[in-house]
């Protein structure tokens, strides 16, 4: 008997990688999920904390929730569906500790969230806040603090996509140290971005800011400072976004004092949001920060996210049926991660123009990128034109999401894995030994008694290796050829 190694095709399961995966929630709920019990349960035990975790529960669960509140239980459903949709809501507040299960099976609403949240609910969201509100004429936020938080965000992201010296700088020690661990970028003096620096770029700006902050709350971890003393002011600032929307004109004179009592985590968290630009701290002698429209993002649970920024889109990106891509921008960011998965024909003063090809496709699914994220990004970032006429689906022709989803499914057909091929059987007995041996262990891949040929996975060449010297003797094994393939 012959053995050599070689590569056997098997059936390769979608690549459901993702930056923003969550099976049952969002971000920052799988987060908590993840901390201290005892941390978990002191956030509970906060008013602004419990209020905060009830918006950014999915809708059923809220409802459960208020259920057990008020009633001390919920309804049962008649739809299967629905049932099982409960369920999985029931344990998402288990292991949120919202919610404990006696031990006759009945279900009741923890009493520490319970007494926070009916308080926060009661006073409302922006009362609930330790943060102190001033109205002054002399502390101004001044002219184009929209615009710089907008630019604030794209540096950290042009870090990423279009790393030089100049990105490198425009950004904190500690965002580098961020997407170091977070496994963005790899190297030291010479940055490369990872496949997940590239799944990350193509999340909506929603998902992407949430992601930042959810790495930033694990860095934090880390380095072993209190994980709730550092939540607890970016929820009381986050719960305020509200006011960006409804205070108007007054929005250029209301402004939060800096607590000088905060401490160094706390201090350090504000001058971190001051960099992500969903907050703006004219000087800092002034003790005072302003509230930006970025804010908003981190209000907003990115679970529900997709389709509520493609129907209000303001983007830029026109496809074509024949796949080409017109980008109305002179952004260098944006130009860079339509780069990604396009082949760039022409450039203009404010309009690029490419191709989607099979080429540039696979290169962007080789970088980790998958044909969700490629059709997800092209239809949040349409042209609004485009959304009116097409709308939020259509506004990406059909053949063209179709086609990029082909494109992925042709690197599916197989997937190579390391296996054995044994050949050259003495005899059928031999033969059938091996395939025996190799099927009791659940080690065989294929098989053929015509060729009497045997493939087995390359964990088990071994031990069919072992078998058959036991049972040749090792005149057997030392007669047996060995190739690479």
């Amino acid at each position: 008997m012959s053995v050599s190694s070689s590569s056997a095709p098997s059936e390769a399961p979608a690549n459901t990688t993702g930056v923003c995966s969550s099976r049952h929630s969002c971000l920052f709920l799988d987060f908590l999920m993840t901390i201290k019990p005892k941390d978990r349960q002191r956030m509970l035990q906060k008013p602004s904390c419990s209020f905060f975790i009830y918006r950014m529960l999915p809708a059923i669960a809220q409802q459960v929730t208020i259920q057990l509140i008020w009633k001390g239980s919920f309804p049962k459903a008649d739809d299967v569906e629905l049932t099982k949709s409960i369920e999985e809501q029931v344990e998402l507040l288990l292991k949120l500790g919202i919610a404990h299960k006696a031990t006759d099976g009945k279900l009741t609403i923890d009493n520490d969230y319970k007494r926070s949240y009916m308080y926060a609910a009661m006073l409302g969201a922006a009362s609930i806040s330790s943060l102190v509100l001033e109205t002054n004429n002399e502390k101004r936020r001044g002219k184009d603090v929209e615009k710089k938080a907008v630019e604030r965000w794209d540096c950290i992201l042009r870090y990423l996509a279009l790393p030089s010296e100049e990105n490198t700088e425009a950004v904190s020690d500690t965002t580098k140290d961020l997407f170091r661990k977070a496994n963005f970028t790899s190297g030291e003096s010479r940055i490369e971005i990872t496949t997940f620096g590239f799944q990350f770029l193509l999340l909506s700006p929603v998902k992407q800011m949430w992601t930042y902050v959810i790495e930033y709350l694990k860095l934090e971890i880390s380095k072993g400072n209190d994980i709730v003393e550092v939540i607890e002011p970016l929820i009381q600032i986050v719960l305020l976004a509200n006011r960006v929307k409804v205070a108007g004109f007054k929005a250029e004179k209301e402004c939060y004092q800096i607590d000088e009592q905060w401490t160094q985590p706390q201090h350090d968290l504000l001058n971190h949001l001051r960099e992500l630009g969903v907050i703006f701290i004219r000087k800092r002698k002034d003790g005072v920060f302003f509230l930006t429209q970025l804010l908003t993002h981190l209000a907003t649970n990115e679970t529900i996210d997709d389709t509520s920024s493609e129907k209000a889109s303001n983007g830029k990106v026109i496809v074509e049926t024949n796949f080409r891509v017109y980008a109305y921008t002179s952004s260098l960011l944006q130009l860079a991660i339509i780069a990604l998965f396009t082949e760039m024909t022409y450039r203009f003063a404010d309009m690029s123009v490419g191709m989607i090809t099979r080429e540039s496709v696979r290169g962007a699914l080789q970088h980790g990128i998958t044909a969700a994220q490629i059709i997800s990004f092209l239809r949040a970032n349409a042209h609004p034109q485009c959304v009116a006429t097409s709308g939020p689906v259509n506004c990406l022709p059909i053949t063209v999401a179709d086609q990029i989803r082909l494109w992925e499914d042709e690197r599916r057909r197989m997937d190579l894995k390391d296996a054995y091929i044994y050949s050259h059987f003495e005899s059928d007995d031999e033969y059938h030994g091996v395939v025996r041996y190799a099927q009791e262990r659940g080690i065989l891949l294929w098989a053929n008694p015509q060729q009497k040929l045997v493939i087995v996975n390359e964990e088990g060449h071994e031990a069919v290796r072992q078998w058959y010297k036991r049972s040749k003797g090792a005149s057997g094994d030392s007669g047996a050829g060995t190739s690479s393939a």
